[in-house]
């Protein structure tokens, strides 16, 4: 008879958030690839103020279902919140749930605006004690960015 020995999960649980954002993707596979690190359970959620998708725009609505797809088929649990404040609706989400680690994108807006506390990860970073939050950065509006340069000194 032969044994297994499986290593043991962690009491880690991960929390994905999830927009219409194309760099969603990439922090969906990142979350992802650290849950499995972990042996982690992970969620992805999109937080919407009607609870669901209809409200939104069709491009909009459709990019979120992609997403929260594209996480299924990762084998992470989704789940869309109902809420005005998003950064209340994912900390209030990740207490119930005993979850221990957030992964938000950085903010498209000027550094100036979300060191002033005007984005969602500065206010989830506010209110979320006794959570790790993982800030991402899109790596491939860096990437064009730095290839435009590049392109503009020839």
């Amino acid at each position: 008879m032969e044994v297994r020995h499986e290593t043991p999960k962690s009491n880690d649980r991960l929390l994905i958030h999830v927009t219409s954002d194309p760099a969603a993707a990439m922090l969906i596979r990142r979350g992802r690839r650290v849950a499995d690190y972990l042996r982690a359970e992970c969620f992805a959620v999109y937080v919407s103020e009607a609870g669901d998708l209809r409200s939104l725009p069709e491009f909009e609505r459709e990019a979120v279902e992609r997403h929260l797809n594209f996480a299924r088929n990762l084998r992470i649990e989704t789940r869309i919140l109902q809420g005005h404040d998003p950064a209340t609706v994912l900390v209030e989400f990740a207490r119930r749930e005993h979850l221990t680690q957030l992964f938000l994108m950085r903010s498209k807006r000027k550094a100036w605006k979300v060191s002033a506390g005007h984005g969602l990860a500065s206010q989830v970073l506010r209110i979320a004690q006794n959570l790790q939050v993982t800030i991402v950065a899109d790596r491939s509006a860096n990437t064009s960015q730095q290839s435009s340069l590049a392109n503009a000194g020839r």
